[in-house]
């Protein structure tokens, strides 16, 4: 049975998206994209529960099988992160889990960077253990698309959406119990 992941790298500033498609022995990427959420004096809240309403369209959009999150509190390093920058990820990470739970009636399946990076370099026999290791890994597959800008240079939004694309292949291995799958 075929099956659809909707998996999801969560900031305050790109939210960026994959639509995978699970087969019995391949995943494909279906699609991906970012969202932004909104950029004003509004409040914290108020951003979230504006951004809360796109995904949730999106949710509806696609109606995926299940939804697959990076989990967030394995990021912070110390001296790297402020309590603003945790607090405000939080916010929206926590906001979007609630926005997937109430769409599609399930918790998703939360995934951390480190565990991702694991299951691919493991599976894929490929060593992954950095941001810019992974996105060399995931700009492989023929079905992820490299979006430029102006200056023909990556997007940046293409690094967010290449970090979906990784928490939603990571977490259909370790939901098949580390199976090998062909990455079309």
């Amino acid at each position: 049975m075929v099956k659809k992941i909707l998996s999801l790298d969560i900031s305050s500033t790109t939210i960026g998206w994959a639509l995978l498609e699970e087969g019995i022995d391949y995943i494909k990427i279906i699609d991906h994209n970012h969202i932004k959420p909104v950029k004003d004096s509004l409040s914290l809240a108020n951003r979230a529960l504006k951004t809360q309403l796109v995904l949730k369209n999106l949710i509806k959009k696609f109606l995926p099988d299940y939804i697959a999150i990076e989990d967030y509190v394995s990021r912070f390093t110390f001296g790297r992160s402020t309590a603003k920058t945790i607090i405000v990820l939080s916010v929206f990470n926590e906001a979007m889990t609630m926005s997937c739970i109430e769409e599609n009636k399930v918790d998703p399946d939360k995934i951390a960077v480190i565990s991702i990076r694991s299951i691919l370099s493991k599976t894929f026999g490929e060593k992954i253990s950095s941001k810019e290791e992974c996105f060399d890994f995931i700009k492989k597959i023929p079905s992820f698309k490299i979006k430029l800008n102006k200056k023909q240079l990556i997007k940046k939004e293409t690094f967010d959406e290449a970090d979906a694309v990784a928490v939603g292949i990571a977490s259909i291995v370790r939901r098949n119990d580390g199976k090998k799958f062909n990455l079309q």
